[in-house]
């Protein structure tokens, strides 16, 4: 799959739909993922990629300060991915909701991964960035695994 450089290079000028755990393992600052995702970051706020991400992702990541009643953290979340020329969030209407039941039934997905994805190609995105082994490339995305990374 190459380096994090490498694919940073390839998705150059490309739209990327970052998966969950990417902004999990930046925010986290996960010892096991944070020396890939954040060049990845990176890479979004000097605008050498275009990414995007759903709706969906901020209630994901949100839900635990939610149950530590962490409102400090729930407010700095929230204030992340409000960030100006940062990345795009993208809500799920019907044709998206229709097209993640498709991709769940044809590729076997969760429906959650299977929202994400159908997010992905309804945006137009040529990547997905995940480390969710169950969801693979196909004709219309090509999935980018971090845990496949050196």
């Amino acid at each position: 799959m190459g380096t994090i450089a490498e694919i940073l290079k390839r998705l150059q000028g490309h739209k990327v739909y970052l998966d969950t755990n990417v902004f999990i393992y930046f925010l986290d600052r996960n010892p096991d993922y944070f020396r890939l995702v954040a060049p990845i970051i990176e890479a979004v706020e000097s605008g050498l990629i275009i990414a995007c991400t759903g709706d969906v992702t901020i209630a994901e990541i949100l839900v635990k300060p939610y149950q530590s009643v962490n409102l400090e953290l729930v407010a700095s979340i929230k204030a992340f991915f409000r960030m100006e020329n940062f990345l795009t969030i993208l809500p799920h209407d019907a044709e998206t909701f229709d097209l993640a039941a498709q991709s769940r039934a044809k590729y076997n997905l969760k429906f959650i991964d299977a929202l994400h994805y159908a997010t992905a190609i309804r945006a137009g995105c040529a990547f997905f960035i995940t480390n969710d082994s169950g969801i693979r490339s196909a004709n219309a995305l090509d999935v980018i695994l971090l845990s496949a990374l050196p």
